[in-house]
Formats: C-alpha cells, structure tokens, sequence
C-alpha cells in the first residue's frame, strides 16, 4: 500500500482510538460537559462508550450498520453515536422537528433497522411507514408504539462493556450521515467519513487549541454540532453541549462554563446583539 500522507492516521481521525488515547493520556479532565447532566473524564467516557456498545453490539448491532438516533442534545445522544462509532457502525442522526412524509423518508432511505429514540418523539412513528425499522430503543421515558420491538433505555448501557474495539476501522470509513436540510427537495443522506469529519474539524480548526472548551448549541443531527464533537476528540480538549441556543442565557453558560470557543450562524449573531 502506497501511503498517503493527506490521510490521517487511525489514532489521530477515528472515534474508538481517539477515546482509547485520551483516556490514558488524561483520564481525570474533563472531557465532555452537559445541560442538565454530570459531566464525563476522558476516563468515563471511553467506559461509557464501551457499555453502549456493548448494549448496542447485544442488538445485533455490527461495523457498517446503519442505526438512526432521534434524540434531542443530551448524554444518551453522545454515547448512542460514539458507542456505534467504537463498533465501527454508523451513527444517523434525525432531526427532531421532523414528522410525516419527511420523517417517513429519512428513515425509509436510512436502511436501519434499529433506532434509539427519545419517548417524546416515538409517538410520531406510529403515523409512518417505517420500512425495515423493527427495534427501537426508548429514552427518556416510556412510550408505545405499533409495529416495532420497544427495548429500555438500559438497554444502551448495559452493566458491563467492550474491553477494545472488536472490528479494526479506517479513516475511510463511514462515520455518520448526515440529513440535508431539504430546502430544494426531500433531504438527502451524505454519507460522510471520518476523513471528512477531520478535514471538517480538526484539520481545519487551526485556530483551535487543545486547552479550548467549545459550547455546542447547534443540533446533533447538523454538521455544527457533530464537527466540533469532532474537533474536540482529536485536540483532547472539552465541550459544553446545550440543548440548544438560547439568546437570554447565552453569556451566562460562556462564563459558568469557562467557554472560549462556539459557532454562531448567521441569524444567532442579531439575537445577542
């Protein structure tokens, strides 16, 4: 194999062995922060990680699956996306407004037959048709739904974990995909690998340095939010994840959380002003 030097490395652009160096690097900072929630070392991440890919892995769950997440921001999000990402499956994010005809496309076009999907929004299933969508893992509380297989959020996260990564991944590989907006049509899946979440990032972040703390407001399933989760899992630095922006709060979660780094789109940049 010739090497190609515009490639990075399986330790410097893939989840699994970027939570592995971390851990034993730094396993007592702070890694990852939430609204709401405990925060997570370097050291709780990498193990909570291991447990829902565990539970995940106990779901039939193998590399290259495609597996959706409606969940709003929160802890279960993250580690639904890195416990698939440690499996070396892909991670595929839905956005939460979405019902109806829109829903019933991005998770007919997943090609998922499982989801992990906050009790809020499972309702809304009921009303599509939902292809070959026959488990669903149900956060956040309780719900019923007609025609699939409902498994309990400790389902995610099992007692115990994966002790390594069980399939070896590449930086070619698909991390996640990622929904267009739909603004000219029905969304479109992006199939986007961990190459593109690097470049995306870390690579492009130059101004970016590990000591930074990144404040996530933007949504999972958009590229603000999953490339700065990015950026902070290859400069071992720390994030804040918001539920989402909030313009009467903003300055307050800036200084109670030591932020010094976000993304601001467009419209953000008049509300706080």
């Amino acid at each position: 194999m010739v090497f190609d030097p515009r490639i990075p490395s399986r330790e410097a652009s893939v989840l699994g062995y970027q939570l592995d160096n971390w851990a034993k690097v730094k396993p007592d900072e702070v890694a990852f922060m939430f609204y709401g929630d405990e925060p997570m070392t370097w050291a709780e991440t990498l193990s909570l990680t291991q447990r829902s890919a565990k539970g995940l892995q106990d779901l039939g769950v193998k590399k290259g699956d495609h597996v959706l997440s409606w969940q709003p921001n929160n802890k279960e999000a993250v580690l639904t996306w890195f416990g698939l990402n440690y499996l070396g499956a892909v991670y595929v994010p839905v956005n939460t407004a979405y019902k109806g005809n829109l829903l019933q496309h991005v998770v007919q076009l997943s090609d998922a037959r499982l989801m992990i999907c906050h009790a809020d929004l499972a309702p809304r299933l009921n009303d599509i048709d939902c292809g070959q969508l026959s488990d669903v893992i149900i956060t956040g509380g309780e719900a019923t739904l007609k025609s699939q297989q409902i498994h309990p959020a400790t389902a995610l996260l099992p007692e115990t974990g994966l002790v390594v990564m069980p399939e070896v991944v590449e930086p070619w590989d698909d991390q996640y995909i990622i929904f267009t907006s739909g603004t000219t049509g029905p969304s479109k899946a992006v199939l986007s690998s961990y190459i593109q979440g690097y470049a995306m990032g870390p690579e492009a972040g130059y101004y970016i340095e590990p000591n930074d703390r990144i404040l996530i407001n933007l949504p999972m399933f958009h590229v603000g939010g999953t490339c700065f989760m990015n950026v902070t899992l290859a400069n071992g630095g720390s994030c804040f994840l918001d539920t989402h922006f909030k313009t009467d709060e903003f300055w307050q979660t800036v200084r109670e959380n030591q932020i010094t780094l976000t993304c601001l789109l467009g419209a953000m940049i008049p509300f706080l002003l």
